[in-house]
């Protein structure tokens, strides 16, 4: 069972189980543990998962969390557990900001079995930044985010890649949060952004008109947006319909990116965080294979998938020299093992770049 699967069937089981757990204890037991199992790690290994580890506070001694993830002898992760369905408010982030404290711990994890607040040391230390750099829930699953889980298995989990990637998940989430706010209800100086580039005078009258503009113009965009992208699906739909059966066959020779290729586009572009510009890191289908390049040139493959058989799955790593070489994996996952080769091809092409700059 590949992660992304190992994931949904977890949320198949919190979906059954969350309206009977009204305890932390049960909420630890059916949820929270299968969660670090699915993470890759044993829960019974006291290596490996310490249960109630002593975080002693200089006002406070005997304070214990939850659960501490530990990698060589330290804990690279903490885990706050509550009931499923509590409150992951600030009185509970102040708990696990203390304990953040005094260990020398890269991930804070707060959760009631179902949501899932990842947190990281802020810029200016070992305190704990105010706000979770990912939110992951089991009862909606944003698949964008499991190759950002992928980072935190065992034996994956790597320092630095994993702090690159908060800071870019963090920012990303900052961002977005201002934009929905500003949506309802935009702030003066958002809409003053506004008022300046179309060269109008910034008076409150001004200030105040605009206001609805911008609030009118954002819901008009969402709108058209999303109306664009359905008339296109529409049209798309009609005219396969009306595809007469000589048309269909060489319809069918199209390449149709599948769900396990762009799995494996995310995965692979989560991995190259560190290495290239993620946005530089593009996927083009073709009828026999999948190439996911570099800069969107075919000349830069960094890796190609062969999945058009679905019981034999292969991916061709690019060498030097453009010398291929062809692996066998038996789940999407498997891509991760192959990290390290995947990473020297991104970095060969933007070397040369660099180089007939």
């Amino acid at each position: 069972m590949s992660f992304s699967e190992a994931i949904k069937d977890l949320a198949d089981r919190a979906q059954k189980v969350r309206s009977n757990l009204n305890t932390e204890e049960a909420t630890k037991t059916a949820l929270i543990l299968p969660f670090i199992r699915v993470l890759g790690y044993d829960v019974f290994n006291p290596l490996e998962v310490v249960p109630e580890f002593v975080a002693d506070i200089a006002d406070r001694k005997g304070e214990k969390i939850d659960y501490a993830i530990m990698q060589d002898g330290a804990p690279i992760m903490i885990i706050e557990c509550k009931s499923c369905g509590a409150t992951l408010g600030s009185d509970q982030c102040a708990q696990l900001h203390r304990y953040f404290l005094t260990l020398d711990s890269s991930i804070g994890i707060l959760t009631d079995g179902i949501r899932y607040l990842f947190f990281a040391g802020a810029d200016d230390g070992k305190k704990m930044d105010a706000a979770p750099f990912m939110e992951f829930r089991l009862d909606d699953i944003d698949s964008t985010l499991i190759p950002e889980l992928c980072k935190l298995c065992k034996g994956r989990f790597d320092l630095k890649n994993t702090l690159d990637a908060v800071s870019e998940l963090k920012f990303n989430r900052q961002i977005k949060l201002l934009l929905g706010q500003n949506l309802e209800n935009p702030t003066e100086n958002f809409v003053s952004y506004f008022i300046r580039e179309a060269g109008v005078r910034g008076t409150q009258k001004a200030v105040d008109q605009f206001t609805g503009y911008v609030r009118r113009a954002f819901t008009e965009f969402i709108a058209e947006q999303v109306d664009g992208r359905l008339k296109t699906a529409l049209a798309a739909t009609s005219k396969k319909e009306e595809t007469p059966p000589q048309e269909v066959e060489r319809q069918d020779s199209k390449p149709v990116t599948t769900e396990d290729e762009w799995q494996a586009y995310y995965l692979v572009k989560s991995l190259l965080r560190g290495t290239v510009d993620p946005e530089r890191v593009a996927i083009q289908d073709a009828v026999n294979s999948c190439s996911i390049t570099l800069d969107g040139k075919r000349k830069k493959p960094i890796i190609r998938l062969h999945f058009n058989n679905p019981a034999k799955k292969r991916i061709e790593l690019i060498g030097d020299n453009k010398v291929t070489t062809l692996v066998d994996i038996a789940k999407i996952d498997d891509i991760l093992n192959h990290a390290e080769p995947i990473r020297a091809t991104a970095k060969m092409y933007n070397v040369a770049k660099e180089q007939s700059a």
